[in-house]
């Protein structure tokens, strides 16, 4: 993703320019190169949904005062009910009225002291700079609104730097700009909306193709209608702007969003159970839709309030795991298995794949898709984020297996399975073959 830059000014240029441009954590810029070919980003798709209503500005002259200008092109940005041009970089926390002020000698005064006017060089303050600033995808409707505030601000300072009294002008004590923090700022940055929904939901939407997908779902589509085609083909931002235009993720309830009610038949699914509250996917799901919400809602104001990035990185394979003689007890609890690979020194410490799904009980099976872990920060972690790493190496693993026989998930979705609810483990070596129908067949083990 080209580098982008918007207004982020909290109380110097330094924590502005920090705030924007190019992201600085491998995540993103990992993951945002995936997203090359998306559409635009979900603050464009709110900006298009509910278009700024201004007056057509009038022609300043050239002649015009300070305060005219001001009062004409300036307070209407204020007094303007829709986001800035800045919402096609961030999604909450950050927009143009937030440093205008109530007259003009406050909003001078402020932008001066900040760095962000230039009086000997108007022409070069760095607030025309950031505003002019475009994303690679933008919305015609936000360039129209962004030309607009360039025109004003631009005519604005040109005639502010000729006024002895503006120029002698104080800052208040309350400085102008957004009433949240830096971070907070940062992570609502619309780069690092994708990146989670990456993270979170876009890595395990192969579980959903089948159903949901456009070119693999042509039967649920007659029966059901064209709405079930939730997934744009090869574009995340386009999905995640229609899971927000369509309702499926709720921004007022979170918890009752429509993508976790359904898989888990909390409501009606035509496609039967496909997550049990609790489950890895559910986390995932979960954890990315409550901090949309938390973002689009401006929930957030300091940074201690923001999520912690998990420490483990996963990403759906087409490698499926099955699991025989499963004890009928366990039907519709949820099974763990985490596969552990052979090294030098033994088994590794960390977990190569995970997968979890309810226990098919009449039949004694378990089945599921595994998906591919690792350790954030780790090269094979860089290698999954990236989608170098697509499957499982041939060789040894161990397989051990957890069952949810208390319904531990159920209560806390946010607890993890332990110690107490281990059932065993068994090894297998295998070449992981690819697809539903090549399973790795391992045996319940006995003890």
């Amino acid at each position: 993703m080209n580098r982008v830059f918007c207004l982020t000014l909290v109380s110097s240029v330094s924590i502005l320019s920090a705030s924007c441009g190019r992201p600085t954590d491998g995540q993103v810029a990992t993951q945002a190169n995936m997203a090359a070919s998306s559409g635009d980003t979900p603050a464009v798709a709110l900006a298009e949904r509910e278009p700024r209503e201004r007056e057509t500005a009038k022609p300043i002259t050239a002649d015009a005062s300070s305060l005219e200008i001001f009062e004409k092109r300036i307070l209407p940005i204020f007094q303007a009910k829709n986001p800035s041009s800045c919402a096609e970089c961030h999604l909450s926390g950050v927009d143009l009225k937030d440093y205008i002020g109530p007259n003009q000698e406050a909003t001078f005064a402020s932008l001066v002291a900040n760095g962000l006017v230039d009086v000997k060089n108007p022409d070069a303050s760095k607030l025309l700079k950031f505003i002019s600033r475009r994303p690679e995808k933008r919305s015609l409707i936000t360039d129209k609104v962004r030309q607009q505030e360039l025109t004003a601000f631009r005519a604005w300072i040109r005639a502010a730097v000729k006024d002895p009294k503006l120029l002698a002008a104080k800052a208040g004590k309350e400085p102008l700009g957004p009433s949240v923090s830096n971070e907070v700022i940062r992570h609502a940055r619309t780069d690092r909306v994708l990146a989670s929904f990456l993270d979170n939901i876009w890595s395990e939407v192969g579980r959903c193709a089948a159903c949901h997908s456009p070119d693999r779902n042509q039967k649920q589509v007659k029966q059901h209608g064209a709405q079930v085609s939730w997934i744009t083909l090869r574009d995340p931002q386009a999905t995640l702007n229609h899971l927000i235009d369509s309702g499926l993720i709720d921004l007022d309830a979170p918890e009752e969003s429509l993508l976790l009610t359904k898989p888990t038949l909390q409501v009606e699914h035509k496609g039967g159970l496909k997550m049990l509250v609790g489950d890895r996917s559910y986390k995932q799901f979960r954890r990315f839709i409550d901090d949309y919400a938390a973002v689009a809602n401006g929930t957030y104001k300091t940074a201690d309030q923001l999520p912690k990035a998990e420490d483990e990185v996963s990403f759906a394979s087409e490698n499926w795991l099955k699991v025989t003689g499963v004890p009928a007890e366990f039907h519709k609890k949820l099974l763990q298995a985490d596969v552990y690979r052979r090294v030098e020194a033994g088994w590794s410490i960390t977990r190569w794949a995970t997968g979890d799904r309810a226990v098919f009980g009449p039949k004694k099976l378990w089945q599921q898709s595994l998906s591919l872990t690792a350790a954030r920060d780790s090269n094979r972690g860089k290698e999954i984020r990236s989608r170098k790493l697509r499957r499982l190496p041939p060789g040894r693993y161990l397989v051990k297996l957890y069952v949810d026989r208390a319904g531990k998930l159920q209560k806390n979705f946010r607890a993890t399975l332990g110690d107490e609810e281990f059932v065993g483990e068994v090894e297998v070596d295998t070449r992981w073959p690819a697809g539903y129908g090549r399973m790795t067949v391992v045996r319940y083990p006995t003890r």
